[in-house]
């Protein structure tokens, strides 16, 4: 069993016959819990900066000093990025560990018969070149710039012969950006992968450790800042805050976290912007804090984008808060699921809240045929709802309105973070922000695309949702109030 704790910091002698530290995991960037993970597959994700390539190259290398005649693999996209990322730093690394490497085979021989070998995967046809091998470790670094086919048929070389004493292990590590990224978040992140196209997919075989750039102290995070200043926004939202922005999104104002002040300054703080981790509370008249969701008082907006199949249909729970804040703090979405069966779960998760209104997409009421419309089903089911337009460029404006609103020193719109099947939370919806993009004809619309969380959001955005007031009894007795004057009508 593979137990780097037993390793610790890797020392050695350097070049003048002195003892140094060649490696040594760090805790607060989390490579400790990385070379730990028993998981078959384990992506490390983060910013540019977060020493993601030397973690996993250590990784590989504490595996071969463990086990005699190891084989590891590492991969990079193109050759000119191994050479910056491995190849200038392995042949110095292999002297000093008392191996050698060779030039030839980009091939690191241990003197206990391991070796990695470090290989380029360019195109698909190059996949063919690993088909043949067997590797205990197979290590993808910038896993976002492969594609899911590369990713798949290399790691099917990753075996571990009988009695070997280790299992064959896939790592990896990568910033938010590339072609591949959607594939890396839907199998280590999302766990959304399509069963009926895998069914062999286990979401407990893959998982995710996510490292921060301010974590990184041997990093001169206030210079490397400095030096993106002049990069697109949604390069420097992933290579700051590991954020996944597509170019071209079409909410590029959305940020889950936002940094302010420069590193080591006095000011500088990281906060959660359009998101937030939990329910939030609120200090009522009384000075009494409670959830929101405690308060019998607080408007709760639904919003429902209807769906089928293959669309799903998809509501929103949002509170209103008294300060005109709007927070998103539940989402439930159905596929292949009857209007009424729809409209009955809606009702069931809204017990013992205070719903205002229930704002939903147009084509709800549209009967095409039918006795009754979507709508009147949902209305006859105890979810009255209130249609809204149907415009892809009100969409955008709506909810830019609302993400770039400020109210006490916050965004206006927060949305709950969560897991799927937990009570409150929206993954979904916080998942499909950053993806969706501007119509290529029209750049003020809103592309078509995996927007339905998005959509249902801008029927609220749309909706001139009402704060919240707490509403108060008087200690005064009904009938000792003073009457207030008739108002006479004409």
């Amino acid at each position: 069993m593979f137990d780097p704790t037993s390793v610790g910091a890797l020392t050695v002698l350097d070049e003048k016959g002195e003892p140094i530290e060649l490696y040594r995991p760090d805790p607060k960037l989390h490579q400790d819990d990385y070379h730990a993970s028993e998981c078959p597959n384990l992506l490390a994700l983060g910013p540019r900066g977060t020493g993601k390539s030397t973690q996993l190259r250590f990784d590989a290398i504490l595996r071969c000093l463990m086990f005699d005649n190891f084989r590891a693999l590492i991969l990079r996209r193109t050759m000119p990025e191994l050479r910056e990322s491995h190849l200038n730093y392995i042949e110095r690394e292999m002297t000093l560990l008392g191996g050698h490497f060779l030039k030839t085979t980009f091939t690191a021989v241990f003197p206990n018969g391991s070796t990695i070998s470090f290989r380029h995967c360019e195109t698909e046809a190059d996949v063919f070149d690993f088909l043949s091998a067997q590797y205990g470790f197979i290590g993808f670094d910038e896993l976002s710039t492969f594609s899911l086919y590369q990713f798949q048929l290399i790691s099917a070389a990753a075996r571990a012969p009988k009695h070997a004493g280790y299992k064959a292990v896939i790592r990896a590590g990568s910033n938010p950006l590339g072609e591949g990224a959607e594939w890396m978040y839907a199998w280590f992140i999302d766990h959304t992968v399509d069963l009926a196209e895998f069914p062999n997919y286990d979401p407990n075989d893959y998982q995710m450790i996510f490292s921060r750039l301010e974590d990184n102290d041997h990093l001169d995070t206030k210079s490397y800042i400095a030096n993106l200043q002049n990069l697109p926004e949604h390069v420097r939202k992933a290579w700051l805050l590991g954020e996944r922005v597509d170019e071209g999104a079409y909410f590029s104002d959305f940020a889950k976290m936002k940094v302010f002040g420069q590193p080591g300054a006095p000011d500088y703080k990281v906060i959660h912007w359009h998101m937030t981790p939990s329910v939030p509370k609120w200090r009522d008249e009384e000075g009494v804090e409670r959830s929101i969701l405690q308060y019998s008082w607080f408007n709760i907006y639904r919003a429902i984008d209807w769906g089928y199949d293959p669309d799903p249909a998809v509501c929103l729970w949002i509170a209103m808060l008294p300060n005109r804040r709007a927070v998103v703090f539940k989402e439930r979405s159905w596929k292949r699921t009857l209007a009424k069966d729809v409209a009955l779960d809606i009702k069931a998760e809204s017990v013992g809240m205070r719903v205002t209104s229930s704002f939903c997409d147009p084509v709800m009421n549209m009967k095409e045929g039918q006795d009754y419309s979507i709508g009147e089903i949902f209305e006859m089911n105890g979810v009255p709802v209130t249609p809204m337009k149907n415009d892809r460029i009100l969409y955008g404006y709506a909810v830019h309105e609302y993400l770039n609103t400020m109210i006490d020193d916050r965004p206006q719109l927060s949305i709950v973070d969560g897991k799927r099947g937990d009570p409150y939370g929206c993954p979904d919806l916080l998942k499909t922000f950053p993806m969706l993009r501007r119509d290529k004809l029209d750049p003020r619309k809103l592309a078509d695309g995996n927007d339905h969380w998005v959509v249902a959001l801008a029927y609220f955005c749309m909706g001139m949702a009402v704060p919240s007031r707490q509403s108060s009894t008087s200690s005064i007795p009904r009938w000792m109030q003073p009457k207030r004057p008739r108002r006479l009508h004409a």
